[in-house]
């Protein structure tokens, strides 16, 4: 079977992403490239990028047309939005359409709920990467658990870079933005008196009054922040919201890396970090919890050896592109095989 793969983070039509390990004698991919720019940090999708995701979705859209069956995989809302209107518009009830990464900050409200629920009904599976989010999605639009299906977060194994820790002058990295509580980890970090370096941008940080410990820097390219990860002794994640899936990237990267994890047990760490075996994992708010599981990390180098082992095998195991590759695989051939019975299905 034929499928459209649509990202706005694709600039080319050569095989990325996952396309590489899909086997071709089964399914075909075809990627559309983005052309525009892709805003990740943004809070809120412009009239200029919805347009940009109309007329992508459009170009996938109209390359269904044909003799062969053929499906579209999305990689972004937006542009699942964008697809399946244009699905219900044209009636095409048999199109075969993943939305993967269907990963919202939190539901719309207003007109843009309405939209939603007009449109996204027509999506036939949604992917997303917490176990979370399926009752979250499923509520909000009004779809039956069974549409949603959990597959981890995924990325490109890092190339011969392994956690090697400075042990001549150790120290915590604490890296991102998007729903962190650095409040808690400077207090931590202060009766601690470890040595403590967040990296987020200049408003996750404002209100917080560091101890002597800890410092603030942002506007890090991304290689920076991984090397500051490889010589840490500790990443650690602290999270705001719990109910709210964040966190993801930053634990797989460091997974992948070998880097000792302590995080707070939420909807974005749960579902990636076996406490205890791979990472650490802290109740959320509770600064004592926080200072007990840094201090026991921070003091024991045989447990960060195992820490740092155990998480790379697992980032192998379940969070490296040929396995995401094998669950994308799992969902193409039961809606391929759904689609051939419905169009043998007399009318």
């Amino acid at each position: 079977m034929d499928w459209i793969v649509l990202s706005p983070f694709v600039k080319t039509t050569e095989p990325g992403w996952l396309m590489p390990f899909i086997d071709a004698r089964h399914h075909r991919t075809h990627q559309i490239p983005a052309l525009y720019e892709h805003d990740r940090s943004r809070a809120v999708s412009s009239g200029r990028q919805w347009l940009d995701y109309l007329r992508h979705g459009w170009q996938g859209f109209v390359q269904t047309f044909g003799k062969r069956p053929t499906g579209i995989v999305t990689t972004f809302p937006q542009l699942a939005v964008i697809v399946a209107l244009l699905k219900r518009l044209s009636g095409r009830k048999n199109l075969p359409l993943i939305a993967w990464c269907f990963n919202l900050a939190q539901p719309y409200g207003g007109i843009k709920g309405k939209l939603a629920r007009f449109c996204l009904p027509a999506v036939d599976v949604f992917v997303v990467h917490s176990r979370a989010e399926i009752d979250i999605y499923s509520n909000w639009l009004q779809l039956p658990r069974e549409r949603f299906v959990f597959v981890p977060l995924s990325a490109e194994l890092p190339a011969g870079e392994t956690w090697a820790e400075h042990s001549d002058e150790p120290y915590i990295v604490a890296l991102g933005t998007a729903n962190r509580d650095y409040a808690l980890l400077a207090e931590a970090a202060g009766q601690l008196g470890y040595k403590t370096i967040i990296v987020a941008g200049p408003h996750a940080t404002a209100h917080i009054d560091p101890p002597p410990c800890v410092s603030f820097r942002s506007g890090l390219s991304l290689a920076q922040c991984h090397q500051l990860a490889l010589g840490s002794r500790i990443n650690v994640i602290p999270i705001a919201d719990i109910d709210a899936p964040s966190g993801q990237v930053t634990v797989i990267e460091s997974m992948m890396r070998g880097v000792p994890l302590v995080a707070t047990a939420c909807a974005g760490t749960n579902d990636y970090i076996a406490d205890g075996v791979d990472g650490i994992l802290v109740a959320p708010g509770d600064v004592p919890a926080m200072v007990s599981a840094l201090r026991a990390v921070w003091d024991d180098a045989a447990l960060r050896q195992t820490l740092s082992q155990r998480a790379r095998q697992a980032s192998l195991d379940k969070f490296s592109f040929p396995a995401a590759a094998a669950s994308l695989t799992d969902l193409m051939n039961q809606l391929a095989g759904k689609q051939a019975g419905a169009n043998r299905r007399p009318s």
